[in-house]
């Protein structure tokens, strides 16, 4: 694309096998158009790398009547979060940034277009060992990946995978249940499940659930994602840092108690017992409670009675739950290994 007028100055599309490459270059538009249209008529989908809401727009643009033969295309990069998502990702796809092909070339488009179909390749292997590992994934994900316009691609390569049609709703829901259960808490699981009947919830519910699946190490949520489907952010935040006030909950009771991350992070069983606010309760442990509960809050200790405790917990716990980084949890990591070390030496 050029980017001062937004037209296209260059596009490759390739097929299977050796058919010769549609390309377009400078001056060559309207007969690449010509052999696109007819290549597109002759198969069932349209493949490519973030083509839904960059290629095809423009093409459609460049000539409206493309539009109608776009009806199924597969987008890799949708697909890449829910086929890849933890860390190492896909070696082709840059992760960190806005998940353009790796070795691809803004002035050799054809090289990307043939990337596409190794990408896609790699993507359906690993639906198929997930599919055999945890067949609620790819439940999930066929249901959610098609509750929009313009998903039968989606749907193609779920029910390829599954050998399945699109689950009901009522199959979908047990299987994210399946899937959060011991992941999150299970008032907001209930609270979620709610919201499904929305249709713009699909692919953030869908990515939510992949990133969830592998939280708790050194996997994050692509930038991408966050930025183009805000609400998966906010999803898994109401699933597993919104704490419940129920007993019954075992995630919140486990996840969102003072003492017990105290213990997990740094090692301790309880706080420093001075001082103390009005009631007797430990300031560390109110502190770190109430961080953790998302409270605005100022606390002010006298030096040496451990006021980086009280944002460590908080900034590591926010991690481990959400993904979602803060000035804090490096420092905090870098805090705890020390402590660690330090008392590794002096026993």
């Amino acid at each position: 694309m050029d980017p001062k007028t937004a037209r296209i100055f260059a596009f490759a599309a390739v097929q299977r096998g050796e058919t010769p490459p549609i390309l377009s270059r400078k001056g060559d538009l309207e007969g690449a158009l010509d052999r696109l249209e007819a290549a597109v008529a002759n198969n069932d989908h349209l493949i490519g790398h973030n083509i839904l809401r960059h290629d095809l727009p423009h093409l459609a643009a460049a000539r409206p009547r493309l539009a109608m033969l776009f009806g199924a295309p597969i987008d890799t990069l949708w697909l890449n979060p829910l086929a890849f998502p933890r860390n190492p990702y896909h070696h082709l796809v840059k992760h960190y940034h806005d998940g353009r092909l790796q070795a691809g070339h803004v002035n050799n488009p054809e090289l990307d277009a043939r990337l596409v179909f190794q990408v896609l390749e790699n993507q359906l292997n690993a639906f198929h060992d997930l599919q055999r590992a945890e067949p609620d994934a790819l439940t999930a994900y066929h249901f959610l990946a098609t509750r929009q316009e313009a998903s039968a691609g989606f749907d193609a390569v779920f029910s390829l995978v599954r050998s399945a049609p699109v689950p009901s709703g009522r199959a979908a829901e047990d299987a994210i249940r399946r899937l959060l259960s011991g992941r999150a808490c299970s008032r907001r699981i209930e609270q979620t499940l709610g919201r499904l009947a929305s249709p713009q919830l699909g692919w953030p519910m869908a990515y939510a659930l992949s990133w969830i699946s592998v939280a708790g190490g050194e996997s994050v949520m692509p930038p991408w994602v966050r930025m183009q489907f805000r609400e998966a952010a906010l999803i898994v935040r109401h699933l597993r840092d919104t704490a419940c006030d129920s007993p019954d909950c075992a995630w919140c009771r486990e996840k969102n108690d003072p003492k017990r991350a105290l213990s997990r992070w740094f090692g301790f069983e309880a706080f420093r017992r001075q001082p103390v606010d009005d009631m007797g309760r430990p300031l560390q442990e109110r502190i770190v409670d109430e961080a953790m509960h998302g409270q605005s809050i100022l606390g002010i200790l006298p030096t040496g009675t451990g006021k980086s405790v009280c944002y460590q917990i908080p900034a590591l716990s926010k991690f481990d739950k959400t993904g979602a980084l803060t000035r804090n949890v490096e420092f905090a990591r870098n805090a705890q290994n020390l402590l660690q070390f330090l008392r590794w030496r002096l026993v």
